[in-house]
């Protein structure tokens, strides 16, 4: 009976160094070849509104120019609205927040908005600190994976992997396209601003995503913002899951 425990033995070390070198699409690998349960956390509940929002698919072209008065925004059935962002408390977050999505064309569409009387955006390069200023995190959780995306109101984004609980990989590139709207002047608070947003379209590969009827990913966005006076507030849509419209 000790040749088949060796075996088996080396087998799940093999798949362990497999996992560890490489994706999250190793993972699903690891798993049918019957290696250990990942330990990473379920998914929590942060927020009530956190639910499954069902995403229909694109009707009709979307341009990047952050507007969204595109056809594939504007047409019958419409995107999928997490409607007003909320603090973890349940009140409404403030300023306002929202967000919208479609999937389509190999990509996630998602439409960010943010009002805001004193835009500030952390002056950083791609994959730094955004988080120091204003700024919207989406998050996707697949297979013991988690991607974040970070956007600024100027563009800038900053992309992580985390697999299976451990740190975040900032090499992991989403891909992802962006433009923005900007009504006000970032970093300029002695005037009065008044809101920002975001278009972006996200390669559904990026996420090992097929873009399927039915598929299903985890998700949570949030907005962080930086009052005249310095306060700090974050609000969003907690963590749930996006479902492709079947």
């Amino acid at each position: 009976m000790e040749r088949p425990r060796r075996r088996n033995t080396a087998l799940l070390a093999i798949v362990a160094a497999l996992v560890v070198a490489g994706g999250c699409a190793r993972l699903r690998l690891a798993r049918r070849l019957g290696s250990a349960k990942s330990t990473a956390p379920p998914p929590r509940v942060d927020d009530a509104r956190g639910s499954r929002l069902i995403v229909p698919h694109l009707t009709g072209a979307i341009v990047l120019d952050g507007d969204t008065d595109d056809p594939g925004w504007t047409s019958s059935g419409g995107p999928a609205r997490t409607g007003p962002f909320a603090l973890p408390t349940g009140a409404p977050g403030r300023p306002y927040s929202d967000a919208r999505i479609v999937w389509g064309d190999g990509h996630l569409y998602v439409a960010l908005y943010a009002a805001d009387e004193d835009i500030r955006s952390a002056v950083e390069p791609h994959d730094g600190p955004l988080w120091l200023g204003d700024s919207f995190r989406l998050v996707f959780a697949r297979d013991a994976c988690e991607r974040t995306i970070d956007v600024s109101p100027t563009g800038t984004v900053t992309d992580a992997v985390r697999r299976a609980g451990g740190s975040f990989d900032y090499s992991w590139e989403s891909g992802a396209h962006v433009s923005t709207e900007v009504d006000g002047t970032v970093n300029v608070s002695s005037d009065a601003d008044e809101e920002w947003a975001v278009e972006m379209a996200i390669p559904l590969d990026s996420l090992e995503m097929r873009g399927e009827p039915g598929e299903v990913t985890g998700f949570s966005v949030r907005r962080c913002d930086t009052a005249k006076d310095g306060s700090r507030t974050c609000a969003g849509w907690g963590t749930g899951e996006l479902e492709f419209a079947r």
